[in-house]
Order: structure tokens, then C-alpha cells, then sequence
């Protein structure tokens, strides 16, 4: 099995738990995937993309869910 590229990530939808933070991630995941990514100590879920943004950068979408 080949290697993944690792690929930049960035979250298109901080807002409702980091405002206007700029969040990065990097990640060989394939698009579809959801992965664990830590944000200052806590841990979040993020929907990889394939939609391209500026700068080879791909963006990604926070997973919320409200209980």
C-alpha cells in the first residue's frame, strides 16, 4: 500500500468554539474522513474536504454536536 500525502488542513467554522481563531491542521486521511485534532489542550472532530482554499490548503469542517 502506497503512502498518503500529507495534506494542510484548515477549519472553515471556528466560530461557535474557537471565534475567529485560525485553525491548522495537517493530516494523510483521505477527504470523508472525520479525525481527532487537538485545539489548545481540547479535543475536537474535524470533516476532512477536498475543496481546495488558497495556498494548497484544503479546508476542513468542525464536527459539533449539541447535547
Amino acid at each position: 500500500m502506497a503512502d498518503r500525502p500529507v495534506r494542510t488542513y484548515l477549519v472553515i467554522n471556528p466560530g461557535p468554539l474557537f471565534g475567529a481563531r485560525r485553525i491548522t491542521f495537517r493530516s494523510s486521511a483521505p477527504a470523508g474522513h472525520v479525525v481527532d485534532v487537538n485545539v489548545d489542550g481540547r479535543p475536537v472532530r474535524a470533516l476532512l474536504t477536498d475543496t481546495p482554499l488558497n495556498g494548497g490548503v484544503l479546508a476542513a469542517e468542525l464536527e459539533i454536536t449539541y447535547l
